[in-house]
């Protein structure tokens, strides 16, 4: 069974664009896109991007990078590794011994 995971997210609220913020039945809402970054020098497994509107993208606008993100082992305290996506069982064999 896989370890399940939490992803912490930090956000700088000074960057948030207020035009894109969506007005919903139950109070205000920010929609934040999550780009997987798995080779940060920083450690960091998410960048958090302001979403934008299909036509705000269409138009080649950018969302406001809000923040970052780092992937945790739930329950442990210690953050995910690549190790722990790898599949079981094993890797593929190296060398020369392949049939092609």
């Amino acid at each position: 069974m896989a370890i399940p995971k939490i992803v912490r997210v930090s956000i700088n609220l000074d960057k948030i664009d207020e035009k894109f913020v969506v007005k919903g039945k139950k109070g205000r809402y920010l929609n934040v896109a999550l780009i997987n970054t798995p080779d940060s020098p920083y450690g960091n497994d998410y960048m958090a991007s302001q979403d934008l509107t299909k036509e705000a993208r269409e138009a080649g606008e950018r969302g406001a990078i809000l923040g970052n993100a780092q992937a945790w082992n739930l329950g442990e305290g210690t953050p995910a590794t690549k190790q722990d996506a790898q599949p079981k069982g094993g890797t593929a064999p190296k060398g020369d011994d392949l049939p092609f």
